[in-house]
């Protein structure tokens, strides 16, 4: 079972999530909160929280780095009208699992977060081609400092990282065993110098 919150200043979309949510069997709780302040007063630390960008007081972007730093490894999912570029790696700078736009209907949005709780990075499609397009316009991020090379493989695999797919997924894209992404997903970590899929995403901004 999973946890879910909302943190959104808009009562009719956050009652709407809310009811849509509640009603599902795989959330177990589900709390809601207009704020980041009021979200960051309480002790609640769910599976999963949806964060809008624009809130007063704490905005979402502000609100996701502060709540990552105190509670890692919670998988923060943006709840946004905005698209543009600078937001969405600016979200995934902060700590964000994904990012969704408020269009997204009610029934994918069950789908992003049970995949945000799988390990995966839902976007929304507008969103994941605009990721895509900044890592296929710059292959020299795909070099470290030492000049060792991402092999065509492991490129495949952040390919598909970036994309939001699970580790499951990719083996099953790639026709390979989960243990064997495991160990390219270790080879490019180490190549490129990092730890997360949000550091891989930003390698390719």
């Amino acid at each position: 079972m999973i946890s879910v919150a909302i943190v959104e200043d808009d009562e009719y979309i956050r009652n709407s999530i809310v009811q849509f949510l509640t009603m599902q069997p795989e959330f177990d709780r589900i709390y809601n909160y207009g704020s980041v302040e009021l979200y960051m007063a309480g002790t609640v630390v769910p599976d999963v929280l949806l964060m809008d960008i624009d809130l007063p007081g704490i905005s979402g972007l502000e609100g996701a780095f502060l709540i990552k730093q105190k509670s890692p490894l919670i998988n923060i999912l943006m709840l946004t009208v905005y698209e543009d570029k600078e937001r969405i790696f600016k979200a995934l700078q902060a700590g964000a699992t994904g990012y969704l736009l408020k269009n997204t209907p009610l029934p994918k949005l069950k789908a992003a977060i049970l995949d945000a709780d799988d390990g995966g990075v839902p976007m929304s499609p507008l969103v994941a081609k605009k990721v895509i397009a900044f890592f296929s316009g710059k292959p020299a991020a795909t070099e470290n400092t030492t000049g060792e090379q991402l092999t065509a493989r492991e490129l495949e695999v952040a390919r598909l990282l970036i994309n939001g797919d699970t580790y499951k997924q990719i083996a099953w894209h790639l026709h390979i065993s989960p243990d064997t992404v495991r160990q390219h997903i270790k080879n490019i970590y180490r190549k490129l110098q990092i730890n997360s899929r949000v550091q891989l995403i930003n390698e390719f901004r």
